[in-house]
């Protein structure tokens, strides 16, 4: 028997190329990946956290944080907003 090669689409590819994907799932990043992403040095993103217009991590466990995905994503999208007015 020969079997194909191409394999159905899933979901969230027939989501994607229907322009109605849903919203990626919630992950953390840590510090280092949150640096390279809204490229801040570690010293700059907790004086933001302290100021309090920098998101908050989240306690992990111990002495180990994280941020939310999508929390840096929307601080990043409210500079953006803020450079065009």
């Amino acid at each position: 028997m020969i079997r194909s090669h191409i394999e159905a689409p899933n979901a969230r590819a027939t989501a994607a190329i229907h322009g109605n994907a849903p919203a990626p799932a919630e992950r953390f990043m840590r510090l280092p990946e949150v640096s390279a992403t809204c490229g801040l040095p570690t010293s700059s993103i907790y004086d933001g956290v302290r100021r309090g217009d920098f998101p908050k991590p989240v306690p992990l466990t111990g002495k180990s944080v994280a941020w939310l995905a999508s929390e840096i994503r929307e601080w990043m999208a409210s500079r953006i907003a803020a450079r065009q007015t």
